[in-house]
């Protein structure tokens, strides 16, 4: 059986003819309301259809992330001297995720994408996912592996993939408009924004390309399909 991909390799449960193995099953969610997703494996052993049987295990469940706000903050460290922005996502007055920009010159370097559960000690005591907190160093070389293993899993059975490490934008993302002063920082802030939501996108498609690409193998695996499996896309 092929191994889990997250970035971070590990085995994989034997599985039965009629089970996928560490699928997202993106054909029984609706993202419509979503404007990030980020994911979660489990050990649950899903049923996804009764006749001819479908059953998932291991199977990977989605965290909706809402928001129909965005505002913005300046971010700076003085001992490090870096500096950048913090976007602010809401929804109804609610905070529901931080994405934090550090700056490299007059681009994106680090992005942080932080839900409000996220904290070491919840993490560790099982209390929300380690996806509340992603961490991309380098986003655009994010995608460039992700590009990569799509390929491995189109022409190799023995590569799968859960994306427990990165995270979808659906199409609500890129209507956010920032919420900002009318200072000259403001002015920056606007644009990092607009390239930060770009970057994501970019991510997003690479990650779901991905998932559809190992689910499309665990399919072949099996010998089954299940029709609008790829439907989803039409959210991102």
């Amino acid at each position: 059986m092929p191994p889990e991909f997250d970035i971070d390799a590990g085995p994989r449960a034997t599985v039965t003819a009629s089970q996928l193995d560490s699928v997202f099953p993106s054909w029984v969610h609706n993202l419509s309301d979503a404007v990030l997703v980020t994911f979660v494996q489990s050990t649950d052993v899903v049923t996804l259809r009764s006749s001819p049987l479908l059953q998932c295990t291991n199977v990977v469940h989605p965290t909706m992330v809402r928001a129909d706000a965005a505002s913005w903050r300046m971010m700076a460290c003085d001992i490090s001297g870096t500096c950048g922005h913090l976007f602010t996502l809401s929804h109804r007055g609610k905070h529901t995720c931080r994405i934090e920009v550090t700056l490299e010159g007059d681009d994106i370097g680090k992005v942080v994408v932080v839900q409000p559960e996220y904290s070491a000690l919840a993490v560790s005591s099982n209390l929300c996912s380690p996806s509340s907190l992603l961490v991309f160093k380098d986003v655009r070389e994010r995608v460039k592996t992700l590009r990569s293993l799509q390929n491995e899993i189109a022409i190799s059975s023995e590569v799968g993939y859960v994306p427990t490490q990165e995270l979808v934008a659906t199409s609500a993302l890129d209507k956010l408009v920032l919420t900002t002063d009318h200072s000259p920082e403001a002015v920056i802030a606007r644009r990092h924004w607009k390239l930060t939501k770009m970057l994501l996108t970019n991510l997003s498609t690479a990650t779901a390309d991905c998932v559809d690409a190992y689910t499309r193998s665990e399919f072949r695996r099996i010998g089954g399909s299940m029709v609008g499996s790829d439907a989803w896309r039409r959210e991102l």
